[in-house]
């Protein structure tokens, strides 16, 4: 394990730092509209002024397609699904963008916007949308993630922790139950996915120095030479090295080539043309309500549990644990509509709680059992957002599938915008049509320890 200096240090400085202007002005002279299809609310982690959509049919994808913003989000939550299911849900939300960019004469890029610890549906939900295109799509692989501490480096994925870059396949998320895999060297790993279908030998790779040496220009050149169904993984240890890929990769797209991203969060300021800013003031994402505040955490990942029990330990917050496997019985409603009562009376007497489902990890060798187990629990702590009946200070959903449920199926939000980040990583989003609202949605695997911590004070004393 090295720190990021200790493996960067050898590397060349980028001849290419004047990149983002050229973004902006391509994308102003773009009539391309780009589409993020996200597997959960946490791809908007690193933008800003953003849409994001929770529910659509083709009238309201063809008025995104015109409303003048680089990119809009569809919240698609297909982590959470079995393969088959998000399958389905990539066809159809793909005919619709066809139908779509008809309606409209707007041509389209598509990201598919992953975790950035490498879990979710890869080729399946990318290979679904193969019928758009003429020919088969190349895949465009960029895990990097800076706000969270992803980087690319030597085709390695990264994950700091502490001071150090721990190998993606050396971390917790390489041994998660549905979505598990043994290579973070990307070729490998894509070779893994694929069942052996593409070797590693057969996948491309934009390695730092001829990002930064060769530029934009070499990027398009080669992404254009690539044959159809081709696989590209794209090293990234700053921003500017995604800058660079990105207006190659426009540059690319502008002359006929086709490309299909698989990609994390800080990929689409590039792509985007979004320069990331600061996380928001404390004034900026509370609301200065007398009532308590909630944060709901059923993310169980060992990052998450570690935050749970630091803030636990402030002064002002009231735990509620709930029990995963009481909700597993047949007579979990009477305990669902028990912890119901204790939540609303906490905030409307003033006292922020912290609703957290039981750290012990409830599992079978099934992976489609798991997805269940995983469903029952998200419903739970749905029916309990949706039922209190005093509205909370201030929302924290901890994990991408109970954040997805608590905002769609709890709070109901069709439509929101990004406001920016509590923060670095840590999207804030505001409902059309509940603008008061302040709807922090805090991915399982960001933050240090305290993270939690420090939001939870940023928000008590705006």
């Amino acid at each position: 394990m090295n720190k990021l200096e200790d493996i960067t240090k050898a590397l060349p400085q980028s001849q290419f730092t004047e990149i983002f202007p050229r973004l902006e002005g391509f994308i102003k002279g773009s009539d391309r509209c780009i589409i993020v299809l996200d597997d959960d609310p946490t791809g908007c982690q690193t933008l800003h002024g953003i849409p994001v959509l929770f529910r659509w049919n083709l009238d309201i994808l063809a008025r995104e397609m015109l409303n003048g913003t680089p990119l809009f989000f569809l919240m698609t939550n297909s982590r959470s699904m079995t393969e088959d299911n998000a399958v389905a849900l990539y066809r159809e939300i793909g005919h619709l963008i066809k139908e779509a960019s008809e309606k409209t004469g707007r041509a389209f890029s598509i990201i598919s916007r992953s975790d950035s610890t490498l879990r979710g549906h890869y080729p399946a939900e990318p290979d679904a949308l193969q019928f758009l295109y003429d020919q088969s799509p190349v895949h465009c692989i960029i895990p990097a993630f800076f706000q969270g501490g992803r980087y690319t480096i030597g085709d390695e994925h990264y994950v700091q922790t502490g001071d150090l870059l721990v190998p993606a396949s050396q971390t917790p998320s390489a041994e998660d139950k549905v979505f598990g895999f043994s290579h973070s060297n990307l070729k490998k790993w894509v070779e893994e996915k694929t069942s052996g279908r593409i070797s590693h030998e057969r996948v491309f790779s934009f390695g730092l120095e001829e990002l930064r040496i060769k530029g934009p220009d070499y990027v398009g050149q080669k992404l254009s030479e690539l044959d159809p169904g081709a696989v590209v993984v794209v090293n990234a240890a700053e921003q500017n090295d995604l800058d660079i890929f990105a207006l190659g990769a426009l540059k690319a797209e502008d002359k006929g080539a086709i490309l299909l991203y698989r990609t994390a969060a800080s990929f689409l300021n590039s792509f985007g043309a979004i320069q990331p800013r600061k996380p928001l003031e404390g004034k900026e994402i509370s609301s200065g309500s007398v009532s308590g505040g909630l944060f709901i955490v059923g993310s169980y990942v060992p990052r998450s549990t570690m935050q749970v029990e630091h803030l636990i330990g402030q002064e002002g917050i009231h735990p509620l644990e709930l029990e995963v496997r009481r909700l597993l019985l047949d007579s979990s409603e009477d305990y669902i509509d028990e912890t119901i009562k204790l939540v609303d009376n906490h905030i409307k007497d003033g006292r922020h709680v912290l609703l957290y489902t039981s750290r012990e990890l409830v599992y079978t060798d099934d992976s489609a059992e798991n997805l269940a187990i995983g469903k029952t629990v998200s419903d739970s702590l749905v029916t309990i957002s949706r039922e209190i009946r005093n509205t909370p200070a201030f929302i924290v959903a901890k994990g991408g599938i109970t954040s997805h449920d608590i905002a769609s199926k709890g709070l109901r939000i069709q439509r929101a915008m990004v406001a920016g980040q509590a923060l670095p990583g840590v999207p804030v989003l505001v409902p059309d049509d509940r603008p008061d609202l302040r709807y922090i949605v805090f991915p399982g695997n960001v933050g240090e320890n305290d993270a939690l911590s420090i939001l939870f004070n940023k928000l008590k004393t705006p």
